[in-house]
């Protein structure tokens, strides 16, 4: 279900990306992707378009409501672990979600500006990839496959160190069109000439949200096999006798919702720094055309 905010009562913070729609609509495909602008008479406006030569700009009273296009603020709340199933339920509609933000997100950046360049086919083949592992994530925890679930998060950041690197090339079409062509990103070089590989795209990124290191870290360790899979196995069968016992299974297996919930986390604030990049370049083609 989405949390409507009506504009009567409270408006967003200027330029901050919302989703704009007329009716408390589950359905996004009708809804505006833009932010609040204040104009020079102060007067308040929504900017849902521009080509670099018109800028569209609406009334507030045109569109009735809004939500953030980041959902943000979460953290793992400190209770037990069968009271945290349904946060994991209330927090995997959350990520669900951005499947409809991303689509409308593109549909918004082809739709901005003079045209189609190079840089909109390589992040229209950076959200297909977005929503195919928001997809399997999202099956993968509903079938208690959290090991495989996991696997998604490492190539999930991926996509945003890859969009980052367009952002980091000094002539980000150029860029985008080379990876098109076959290039590896890694073969590229950033604005100082630098190769973007992927430990400098991770040390970079950091800069910006220093998060990024602890999960590119951890999710690294179940990309390839490691300790984790080993304790996701094995436990220990008698504390007096100090046995281990093993564990063969294909779905879960001493895996808490609170591991759960970290994983859907990391995959909203992945999304977020997407939406985030695209959104910025929507609201240039939208000033610059």
């Amino acid at each position: 279900m989405i949390n409507w905010i009506r504009s009567s009562q409270r408006l967003p913070d200027e330029k901050e990306p919302v989703i704009l729609s007329k009716t408390e609509t589950e359905d996004l495909d009708s809804a505006d992707i833009g932010c609040l602008v204040i104009n020079a008479e102060n007067s308040n406006g929504w900017f849902i378009d521009g080509n670099g030569d018109n800028y569209v700009v609406i009334a507030i009273e045109s569109r009735n409501f809004w939500i953030p296009l980041f959902h943000k603020g979460f953290f793992v709340p400190e209770k037990s672990d069968e009271e945290l199933a349904q946060s994991v339920i209330f927090h995997l509609e959350k990520l669900a979600l951005y499947e409809k933000k991303f689509i409308r997100l593109s549909y918004a950046m082809i739709k901005s500006g003079k045209g189609l360049y190079g840089l909109d086919y390589y992040i229209s083949g950076i959200v297909s990839r977005v929503l195919s592992l928001l997809y399997g994530f999202d099956m993968l925890i509903k079938a208690s496959n959290y090991v495989a679930a996991a696997h998604l998060v490492r190539p999930h950041l991926d996509n945003y160190l890859r969009l980052y690197a367009a952002w980091l090339s000094d002539k980000p079409h150029e860029f985008a069109t080379a990876v098109w062509a076959g290039k590896p990103v890694n073969q590229l070089k950033d604005s100082n000439g630098v190769l973007m590989t992927d430990s400098h795209l991770k040390r970079k990124a950091v800069e910006n949200h220093p998060w990024i290191k602890d999960v590119y870290d951890e999710t690294s360790g179940f990309i390839h096999f490691s300790n984790k899979h080993i304790a996701i196995a094995t436990s220990l069968s008698s504390s007096k006798e100090r046995t281990l016992g093993t564990h063969l299974s294909k779905t879960d297996h001493k895996v808490s919702n609170h591991n759960r919930l970290e994983a859907i986390f990391c995959m909203i604030e992945i999304s977020n720094s997407i939406a985030e990049l695209i959104f910025g370049y929507v609201y240039t083609k939208r000033m610059d055309g």
